[in-house]
């Protein structure tokens, strides 16, 4: 589903022949330079990567800037994989994961620990956004920078045409650009932008259709099913066609800053 890539997450699109793969890739390294623009990481930073997932965002952060990246992810098996293909791309030094879900409180010792957070797709799955930005706000350092992007419903969207994404995915509401602006406040971050992707997701949801239809026989040979790509087929078909009649989705990056003297913000 990803085109071969070690994660998968939405794309932003440069070049007509851009696919799945190529735009996501695109995704990380614009989130790279947000995070960089923000506070600029240099070797001696620790990065926490927030819904780790397989690894792709903590070993490109790792190779572009040296940093070290410790990531907490729900799935073990991702981890392990993560940490697997760290070795393979000889950055195990740098890249570690945990096993944790962001809808539990991160643990104490993390307190001031991190000089940057990174979440890339992920926050839309926990329940309390407020709470866990409140424990991502305690976990950076002063002048931490944060930098997440994330799927979210349009501003004033409908949330029953929302209702496919949100029974898959087992939540019940859809953030929404502007109360994760609200929430970044409230926790104590300074707002910094919120970069507008919403364009990109219906050509995205598309492409995902076409990975399912051009690699059907070799996804059923590692064995997942018809029914379960008939499902992923129809759902993604249906996103692209009510973006494209009423852009119920919204998506892109955020970036926010931990003040360096608390309750004193500066952009």
């Amino acid at each position: 589903m990803g085109g071969g890539g070690n994660d998968i997450h939405f794309g932003i699109y440069r070049d007509p022949t851009d696919g799945v793969q190529e735009s996501a890739n695109r995704t990380t390294e614009w989130m790279m330079t947000q995070l960089d623009m923000a506070k600029e990481i240099t070797k001696d930073m620790h990065v926490l990567d927030v819904g780790s997932g397989h690894g792709g965002g903590s070993h490109a952060m790792a190779k572009k800037f040296g940093c070290k990246v410790t990531g907490i992810n729900i799935g073990p098996g991702q981890n392990a994989m993560n940490l697997a293909k760290a070795k393979e791309l000889k950055l195990d030094h740098l890249v570690d994961a945990v096993v944790g879900n962001i809808n539990d409180p991160l643990p104490e010792e993390w307190t001031g620990k991190f000089d940057a957070i990174w979440s890339c797709e992920v926050l839309c799955h926990a329940g309390d956004k407020l709470a866990l930005f409140k424990d991502l706000y305690r976990c950076l350092k002063p002048g931490g920078a944060f930098v997440f992007s994330d799927i979210c419903g349009a501003d004033g969207a409908d949330e029953k045409a929302l209702k496919a994404f949100t029974d898959r995915n087992a939540t019940t509401f859809m953030g929404r650009p502007s109360q994760y602006i609200k929430d970044v406040k409230d926790s104590g971050f300074t707002y910094v932008n919120w970069w507008d992707g919403s364009n990109h997701l219906e050509r995205y949801f598309r492409d995902m259709v076409k990975q399912i239809d051009d690699n059907r026989e070799e996804m059923k040979s590692k064995g997942i099913t018809d029914q379960y790509l008939d499902n992923w087929h129809g759902s993604l078909t249906e996103r692209a066609a009510i973006q494209n009649e009423k852009g119920v989705f919204a998506w892109g990056v955020f970036v926010a800053r931990k003040p360096e003297v608390e309750g004193k913000s500066w952009t």
